[in-house]
């Protein structure tokens, strides 16, 4: 009976050892100028953060492939040998640059300033920790200063786009070149103040120049130069540019009364005065522009000498130059592969 229970403890000591050591292998090992383990633990972990990204854009998570996954963290350590062994370093003060950078870019798509503290809560929410964020900066700022090391001559050719490839982009895609409703406007313009007595005063000032303008004994021109308060088109007959049909910003910004005479009044004539968010206003309309689907070589907007053509050729050499990138970071995977051992011991 005791022979029979050593037996067993010695079976289990066994089967212990045997699924400590699966846990304990490491998936791969890799070596250009040293030799390093991945392990188990790692793949682990990247899978899981692939599989929650998965989750997170409505994706099957079963879709991960573990081996795909594991060629990606070999290639990630044949990087950082590499570019070691080719002395390519990144300083703090380059991952210090590029996390102020990443905040100037939120803070221009928000439209206002973020706060140190903020940042680090979007940092967080999104990679867990500043540190892990700034670790992975760090990474991404090597792999782009290796490869515009070693890829150089890949990287610096210049980009050609053909008129063949405008015209196929523009005659596939002609439908999201769209001109909206377009106005241009002139203004006589009294914000509003604190005191209602005053707001008062001033719209009927306004109520008086407008019936004048309209009786055709004072100029709109005058007008502005005698009541306007806007400085900034006092000096311009009162121009205050183009507006869009679609420009949200500013239909927010000024109401939709604004927008209603805005695009209802004749070219050349001016409005009664018209209430906004903001004050009172009597408009001019200078030009009109109805929705339209832009040709070639029409401006993107009447504000700008951009034209279609441009933003294409634009967005093509964008895509060129990415296409390029990715080439010379995976050619340069080749070459780091060829030159290394890499040991994978993962099975499926």
């Amino acid at each position: 009976m005791k022979r029979r229970v050593i037996v067993i403890a010695v079976m289990l000591l066994v089967g212990f050892h045997l699924v400590a050591a699966t846990i304990g292998a490491p998936a791969a090992t890799v070596r250009l100028t040293k030799t390093t383990p991945i392990s188990m633990a790692e793949l682990d972990a990247e899978v899981a953060e692939y599989q929650q990204s998965a989750r997170a854009a409505g994706q099957d998570p079963s879709t991960i492939d573990p081996l795909q996954v594991l060629n990606l963290l070999i290639n990630n350590e044949l990087f950082r040998q590499g570019a070691a062994r080719d002395g390519v370093k990144i300083t703090d003060s380059m991952i210090d640059s590029a996390y102020a950078s990443q905040k100037a870019n939120l803070e221009a798509s928000y439209g206002q300033n973020i706060s140190d503290e903020q940042f680090s809560e979007v940092i967080k929410n999104n990679f867990g920790s500043v540190e892990a964020y700034r670790k992975m900066v760090g990474e991404q700022l090597m792999v782009d200063s290796y490869v515009r090391l070693k890829k150089a001559d890949v990287l610096n050719k210049p980009v050609s786009i053909t008129d063949t490839e405008i015209n196929s982009f523009y005659r596939k895609n002609r439908t999201q070149f769209v001109s909206p409703e377009t106005v241009k406007l002139s203004h006589i313009y009294i914000p509003f103040s604190a005191d209602q007595a005053t707001n008062d005063k001033n719209k009927a000032t306004l109520d008086e120049v407008a019936a004048k303008i309209k009786a055709g004994t004072m100029t709109f021109e005058k007008a502005v130069v005698d009541y306007s308060q806007d400085a900034q088109s006092k000096n311009k007959a009162g121009d205050i540019g183009w507006l869009t049909m679609d420009n949200t910003d500013a239909q927010a910004g000024l109401g939709d009364a604004f927008f209603d005479v805005a695009f209802t009044t004749d070219v050349g004539t001016t409005s009664p005065v018209v209430t906004s968010l903001t004050g009172y206003h009597i408009l001019k309309v200078l030009a009109y522009n109805e929705t339209k689907i832009l040709g070639l070589d029409e401006p993107i907007s009447p504000n700008t000498t951009s034209t279609i053509r441009d933003y294409i050729r634009s967005e093509l050499t964008s895509a060129k130059q990415q296409e390029t990138y990715y080439q010379a970071i995976n050619g340069l995977v080749d070459d780091l592969r060829k030159s290394a051992t890499v040991n994978i011991l993962y099975k499926k």
